[in-house]
């Protein structure tokens, strides 16, 4: 089967919402509703799709996308603004269940990062890819930084904070492995459009507006 190279624009999503929201007096967006962004909503055909044949889910499986975006944002900026902040207090974003419970065989999940990871000190599964701050990407898992400037940290004071995605499947995949590391990379690059977007970071904090396969470095 072909694989599809452009991803379905999460900015189109969020033009919508973004209008039923607004902005509050201090310059803050207003948070949208639970109901109004999904995983469902929010995550592409072809992120799916790649949850999927990550997770080694036959098409035939019923699969849930589940989550509380808006949930995993406000968590963000409370970690923030309470100075609680861990690379290794991970929140909840969306994952791929099959069934319509139970835990997820696809998660993707954020936290709040000190720094970037050490050159040499990536572990051997991983390569590295020129995308954001950095990107690498393991044939079940795939890691994104970026770095986010937004006047929602920081109680309205504004801050530019550096976030790490992860996305990680519980099961081992019969793709090929640079198919893998592809999907990998997709899926956490739209989680982190989607995360920026929510926490409205300047710049689209500094991620492609689209998915390409980004180039090894």
């Amino acid at each position: 089967m072909p694989r599809a190279i452009a991803a379905v624009s999460i900015a189109a999503i969020f033009l919508t919402v973004g209008c039923q929201g607004g902005e509050s007096n201090d310059g803050r967006s207003v948070k949208p509703s639970a109901a109004e962004v999904t995983c469902d909503k929010i995550m592409s055909a072809q992120a799916k799709a790649a949850m999927k044949r990550i997770a080694d889910i036959p098409d035939s499986a019923k699969v849930a996308y589940l989550g509380n975006p808006q949930g995993a944002a406000d968590d963000l900026v409370a970690l923030y603004d309470t100075g609680t902040a861990s690379e290794w207090d991970e929140v909840d974003f969306c994952g791929a269940h099959k069934g319509s419970e139970g835990l997820g065989s696809v998660q993707v999940r954020f936290a709040l990062a000190d720094k970037l990871p050490e050159e040499g000190n990536v572990a051997s599964i991983f390569k590295k890819y020129s995308m954001a701050k950095a990107a690498l990407a393991g044939v079940k898992v795939g890691v994104l930084y970026f770095e986010c400037s937004s006047k929602n940290f920081a109680s309205g004071a504004g801050a530019t904070v550096l976030v790490r995605g992860e996305v990680r499947s519980r099961y081992e995949t019969s793709e090929p492995e640079e198919a893998a590391r592809e999907d990998a990379l997709r899926i956490v690059y739209e989680s982190s459009r989607a995360v920026a977007d929510l926490l409205a970071c300047k710049s689209n904090a500094g991620l492609p507006g689209s998915f390409t396969m980004p180039p090894e470095v």
